[in-house]
């Protein structure tokens, strides 16, 4: 009796609220997990954390690999290691050819990261500029950061433009679409378009400039940029060499007794006879890439080119400050391009 009755309190306490006093704590439950312990130290088998430990190739080939990383945080801080390296070791001591540090990190400029965007600019600098190999995807990347949808990724992409034409010049122009398709997005940019959509030429046109800080043209700063990098852009591209008035002579003593022997030959440079295109596809005037001054400046006057920017820097001219004075540089590169 005296059992079951013991049973039915210990039932009936089961299902009773225990009143806890004001400021006492919950009584913990008899099945709870002690969590009061802190570990010191954490130790990864086959793991070495520490960069003393690593081979200096290994750890080089481990930071280029970062610069695919999702955190741009890393992207950058890989940049910074990249760049630390290469400016302190010499051509032939870089664990990575240059062309090939160069196709890895290219796409940053797109990078949507202010800090990764600056680095990319200084990591190429500190790269020797003669072993980037074909600038073709560099280029491609550049025109695509022109016209990108952020005006922060259009500046640092006229940044990038201005290296290459003061380190590689004439070279940007060499790629397959450097001179025809980059006077093009510089057209769209700046809206120096007549009202049909076509290029306007010297028989006519209508033509409308769109003001500063309208438009597609963004801010004053952006539109600085770009007539400053259009004017640089054209005065490597028109830019005749310096002919030598001594060089037949030079050239009669080197190959005397024999008669035109720099004809006959090897070249000095490789594919020479690529403008000929003998076995590659059927090129157009916008994918061509044109390596010499003649060639540009022929290109520029028969799409109309030449009328078309003299017509908007005409128009920019027009502003006060910055706006104008650029206006005036682009009007003076102009002028290597008349003809007759």
């Amino acid at each position: 009796m005296g059992s079951s009755a013991k049973k039915k309190r210990e039932k009936k306490a089961d299902f009773q609220k225990p009143k806890l006093k004001v400021g006492k704590a919950r009584p913990k439950n008899t099945n709870a997990t002690d969590t009061s312990f802190s570990s010191k130290s954490i130790i990864l088998k086959q793991q070495n954390l520490s960069e003393s430990g690593r081979d200096s190739s290994a750890l080089f080939n481990h930071n280029l690999s970062l610069l695919s990383s999702k955190n741009d945080t890393q992207r950058r801080d890989a940049l910074q290691y990249l760049t630390t390296v290469c400016a302190a070791t010499t051509k032939s001591d870089l664990p990575q050819p240059a062309s090939a540090i160069v196709a890895k990190a290219q796409s940053l400029i797109l990078d949507g990261s202010n800090g990764v965007r600056s680095q990319v600019l200084k990591l190429f600098k500190a790269l020797p500029t003669n072993d980037f190999g074909p600038l073709d995807q560099l280029v491609i990347y550049v025109r695509a950061g022109m016209t990108h949808l952020s005006s922060d990724i259009r500046l640092s992409a006229l940044d990038v433009l201005d290296w290459l034409l003061v380190s590689k010049g004439t070279a940007v122009m060499a790629t397959p679409g450097g001179w025809v398709k980059m006077l093009r997005t510089f057209q769209n940019l700046l809206s120096w378009q007549s009202q049909n959509g076509k290029v306007a030429s010297a028989q006519g046109g209508s033509w409308t400039a769109t003001k500063t800080g309208s438009g597609n043209l963004g801010s004053s700063k952006l539109l600085v940029h770009q007539i400053t990098t259009l004017s640089t852009f054209l005065t490597v591209g028109l830019t005749l060499p310096a002919a030598d008035p001594h060089a037949a002579a030079k050239r009669a003593s080197m190959c005397f007794p024999l008669y035109q022997m720099h004809a006959h030959m090897l070249p000095s440079r490789s594919n020479a006879f690529g403008y000929l295109n003998l076995f590659g596809a059927v090129r157009d005037q916008e994918s061509e890439g044109y390596d010499d001054a003649d060639e540009r400046i022929a290109v520029f006057n028969e799409l109309g080119l030449l009328d078309a920017f003299r017509s908007g820097a005409k128009e920019a001219k027009q502003e006060a400050g910055e706006v104008g004075r650029a206006a005036s540089n682009l009007e003076k590169a102009l002028k290597l391009a008349d003809v007759g």
